[in-house]
């Protein structure tokens, strides 16, 4: 696991823009689509803050990501835990200093689930359940040897249920005949809004068999509890896409802007997705901004997204704010 985490810093370095990167108005630009998605929907606690972005480097998924729950208006031990499929008894035991029958809007609660699968090197494909599989069709993934000799793996989701999902995983499974290993693929972002559509991610350490097949199958995920508003509305405004070095490049840029409504986000996350002409993930890449940001205000994002495959031929990019818990006064002890 560390030496995955290496990797991911490695990645974040050498998807940075480089000093030598020529700028959009000396190199002919091609035409390309930018498809943004408003994320207007609740999601759970943020990912680790490393972004992924598909280059020669490799790196490997971050360890699993603990679930949180922001209590909210009207909400109370039991209703939660039943939502969670969990024991209020579970619930209590792990938030030992949360008083069940005092707690209100603004506290936080640890829910003692596992929010990812445990998967092995080679072993029989042993993936931890789901309530239901949320997705009627998951497409195969899209898969890319690095000059390193491993695999970049890309599963792209469709939500197709009635609200938001989070912290969604899936398990990538390499069949070399009797042989299976296994790699855990995670979003970018925490939230997968209803409709919208995001890349897993996955890594494979070389070195690899000549000849194997790619399964992928999703492992994880919560509902998002209706009502829940612990994220702010993002619109994204005035982007541009520029499509240089015959497509193997896509610079994008734009402005973020953040509703009107009371609060601030504690981060601005922006995850940008290339395809080819086919239709398959060639890149993934997620922008930053950390907070406090008011609500109202706008952010200008510029970035740029490193083919895998083929020559780039759209961007589809989707937004979150997580709203900033407001802050909660000390009780004063009773004399």
């Amino acid at each position: 696991m560390v030496v995955l985490l290496v990797l991911l810093g490695l990645l974040v370095t050498a998807c940075a823009p480089e000093d030598g990167l020529d700028g959009p108005g000396d190199i002919a630009t091609q035409e390309g689509t930018l498809r943004p998605y408003p994320s207007g929907t609740p999601s759970a606690t943020p990912f680790p803050t490393d972004y992924l972005t598909a280059t020669s480097t490799p790196t490997v998924t971050p360890t699993p990501t603990p679930i949180y729950y922001d209590v909210q208006e009207g909400d109370d031990m039991y209703g939660i835990a039943f939502f969670y499929g969990i024991s209020p008894q579970q619930l209590m035991t792990a938030n030992p200093t949360v008083n069940p029958r005092a707690m209100g809007p603004g506290t936080t609660l640890l829910i003692p689930i596992t929010p990812g699968p445990e998967p092995t090197a080679t072993s029989a494909v042993t993936n931890t359940p789901t309530p239901t599989q949320p997705f009627a069709q998951i497409e195969q993934p899209s898969c890319f040897p690095d000059a390193t000799g491993g695999l970049w793996c890309f599963v792209l989701l469709v939500n197709d249920e009635v609200s938001g999902l989070e912290n969604v995983s899936a398990v990538v499974t390499l069949i070399d005949g009797e042989d299976l290993r296994q790699e855990t693929a995670i979003m970018p972002l925490n939230l997968l809004p209803e409709g919208a559509a995001l890349p897993l991610v996955a890594y494979f350490q070389p070195p690899l068999p000549d000849n194997y097949d790619l399964t992928a199958e999703v492992v994880f995920y919560l509902p998002v509890m209706p009502g829940d508003d612990r994220y702010l509305p993002v619109e994204i405004q005035d982007w541009g896409l520029n499509l240089v070095r015959d497509g193997e490049i896509a610079q994008v840029s734009g402005t973020l802007a953040l509703s009107g409504v009371e609060g601030k986000a504690s981060y601005l996350w922006l995850n940008g997705t290339a395809f080819d002409a086919q239709g398959n993930v060639v890149a993934v890449r997620r922008w930053e901004m950390p907070g406090p940001i008011e609500a109202g205000e706008t952010v200008d994002f510029s970035f740029s997204l490193f083919s895998l495959g083929g020559p780039i031929d759209r961007v589809e990019l989707l937004a979150e704010a997580h709203r900033q818990p407001l802050s909660t006064p000390t009780p004063t002890p009773t004399p």
